[in-house]
């Protein structure tokens, strides 16, 4: 083989190389990008080592000198950042180092950078117009799970007994909309099968919560069709009897 006609292919050769090492290099970056880790995208320069330290002790803010409702003064900094300082996020933590002085300034702008994360995060998942409710709200408690230690997570988002029935009836809605020809029989199963995996031991505290609406909604999406041809007046009685039948069988 003539030397010019060598020299050509294994010009050819490395050319074709290098473009499949540079769109791997561009493909691992974009993929990088696109799962980036929610919980180390959840601080800047200026907090990095803050937000590190508070993974193993969360628990410094409870201590004296902290905001005693975190969540309520993490909305209010970003109400100040939003309206107040037009989104610069350098006034942001210039107050929070002025009003808190020492390393609780530098601790509260860790935990606020980590909760703007979220909540931009969040924002992004309940605009999604291919998720239902159920998946918006599953989604979002999940990447709360992700990006905040567990103690620092039940400080800012305290449980309360209020929303396992929103979660209940959205994941019923989901269900139906995805099994729209299922029988009331199945659907009252997987509702009472939800129910109790959801209020577990807590149960007598979230009941008394429910508020008076919701067995009313669990009737009408559970029951839709058998109640479709009834009169009004036969709709209140089968919807008063088939809620005490949810709360008996639920109970027993």
């Amino acid at each position: 083989m003539p030397m010019n006609k060598k020299k050509t292919i294994f010009i050819l050769f490395i050319t074709i190389l290098l473009s499949f090492l540079l769109g791997g290099l561009v493909y691992i970056l974009f993929l990088k990008k696109s799962k980036e880790n929610p919980k180390e995208s959840s601080f800047d320069s200026r907090s990095e080592i803050y937000w590190q330290r508070l993974q193993n002790r969360p628990e410094v803010l409870k201590g004296s000198g902290y905001p005693s409702d975190l969540r309520d003064f993490l909305e209010t900094i970003r109400g100040k950042e939003s309206f107040l300082w037009k989104g610069d996020r350098e006034e942001t933590y210039r107050y929070l180092l002025q009003e808190f002085p020492d390393e609780r300034g530098h601790v509260l702008y860790a935990v606020y950078v980590a909760f703007m994360n979220w909540k931009d995060k969040s924002l992004e998942i309940e605009s999604s117009p291919s998720l239902s409710q159920y998946e918006k709200l599953t989604a979002v408690n999940r990447l709360k799970e992700e990006i905040f230690p567990k103690f620092l997570n039940e400080l800012i988002f305290p449980k309360h007994p209020t929303s396992p029935p929103v979660i209940l009836l959205s994941f019923l809605e989901d269900y139906i909309q995805r099994n729209p020809y299922s029988y009331a029989r199945e659907r009252k199963r997987i509702f009472l099968r939800k129910k109790a995996a959801l209020y577990q031991e807590e149960k007598w505290d979230i009941q008394s919560w429910e508020s008076p609406s919701f067995y009313r909604q669990v009737v009408e999406l559970i029951y839709e069709r058998e109640m479709k041809e009834m009169s009004e007046e036969e709709k209140t009685f089968y919807r008063s009897s088939k809620i005490e039948e949810l709360k008996s069988d639920f109970w027993n």
